[in-house]
């Protein structure tokens, strides 16, 4: 029985050595040999192997005790790559291994306000446009117009402060009713995004493709032994720029606390995702797109009498679903559940509001302050044309 989690977990394993008799044994693969066995009718015994976790294509030696006939099968999360030197049982789980990222949502600030702005432009061009025909109805008319006035009353109505120029004709009046409309719908778009800014929690940034991961700038955590594990182009020479670290486990810690990216199996992913969630929202995600899919399979000595029986067995078991419900029992029904809780929580979240979608006025402390800042260039205009016409009737 070699380890990896969740197939097979052994206590104290580093004191064992090859071969050494184990009997406290935890996991998904000694679960399924439970029920093997009992089909066979047999009696159990479970021998310690070492195989290197995190790179199955080193410490060979251990097929030695199958080919020479010291074990009948062997486990603990091996793969079909051992050549036709033994037997395999056929597939009964597979996993992917994928790109998992921090789920960083962006904070609050008058940039991502401005941002959501966007489309302000629309209704300054109409402004614009608003003033300009104005200005050439009233000249066509015969009417005296000063653009400069025409702007500032135009961005007054624009803005709810002032009430538009008074209108002589049905043209103007026209013109100012369409105005009008359109500065009731521009108050309202704002409204609508200063409500969506205050109350709507924006989702954090979303990779789905493999493409999308490595060009996203983010650092790649990855364990330099190990990382060259597919032959793909694109991703040797990303991976070549990555940041070395000691374990998967040290490679996750890293992609939390430094906001960048790393590779695991779904089974360590959903450890990672339900430890690592805060208020029951998801830290971590998962690109959409698996980089790879791994296909799990146990060693059957090849001269066995019991490889076609064993085979069958395990199809059944695994077109019945056994295998996989066994599987998610040897992660953890909760800690399964708990992860894709903190994952469903962390997308719906991002759309809908949050303690009650309230308003204080400390949210909307800017909106008076603009307001004040307006009052006071009003009342300083004032002033200023106060004085201009003192000074007008003085010269008379």
């Amino acid at each position: 029985m070699a380890t990896l989690f969740p197939f097979s977990e052994i206590p104290n394993k580093e004191l064992l050595k090859n071969y050494d008799n184990v009997t406290e044994i935890k996991g998904f693969d000694y679960e399924i040999l439970k029920v093997i066995a009992e089909y066979f009718n047999a009696t159990l015994e479970t021998h310690y192997i070492y195989r290197k976790e995190e790179n199955p294509y080193k410490d060979l030696e251990f097929t030695d005790f199958i080919k020479n006939g010291s074990l009948d099968a062997c486990a603990g999360g091996l793969y079909r790559i051992y050549g036709d030197m033994v037997e395999y049982s056929g597939i009964y789980v597979r996993q992917g291994v994928f790109w998992v990222y921090y789920a960083e949502r962006a904070e609050r600030s008058w940039q991502n306000l401005v941002s959501k702005l966007d489309d302000v432009y629309f209704f300054i061009i109409f402004y614009i446009t608003y003033s300009i025909v104005w200005c050439l109805i009233s000249s066509f008319d015969g009417q005296a117009v000063s653009l400069i006035t025409t702007l500032i009353h135009g961005w007054g109505a624009l803005v709810g402060a002032t009430s538009l120029q008074e209108p002589r004709t049905r043209k103007q009046k026209f013109l100012n009713l369409l105005y009008l409309i359109m500065s009731v719908y521009s108050s309202v778009y704002v409204s609508i995004q200063f409500y969506s800014f205050l109350t709507v929690r924006g989702p954090p940034q979303m990779f789905k493709t493999n493409t999308a991961v490595m060009e996203s700038g983010r650092t790649a955590y990855l364990k330099n032994s190990s990382k060259y594990f597919i032959t793909d182009e694109r991703y040797t020479k990303y991976a070549d720029r990555s940041a070395d670290c000691v374990s998967f486990y040290n490679c996750a810690e890293k992609t939390l606390m430094y906001n960048g990216l790393t590779l695991l199996l779904q089974a360590n992913f959903y450890i990672f995702q339900a430890t690592s969630a805060v208020k029951d929202e998801a830290r971590v995600l998962r690109a959409t797109e698996n980089m790879l899919t791994v296909y799990n399979e146990m060693l059957i000595r090849k001269d066995s009498p019991l490889v076609a029986k064993f085979q069958k067995v395990m199809k059944r078991l695994f077109e019945a679903g056994i295998t996989g419900r066994l599987f998610t029992e040897a992660i953890g029904i909760s800690v399964v559940a708990k992860a894709e809780s903190a994952n469903s929580n962390m997308i719906t979240s991002s759309y809908s509001c949050q303690a009650g979608c309230s308003i204080t006025l400390m949210q909307f402390a800017g909106i008076f302050y603009a307001w004040i800042f307006g009052c006071a260039i009003s009342c300083l205009v004032f002033v200023i044309e106060i004085f201009l016409r003192r000074v007008k009737v003085k010269e008379l």
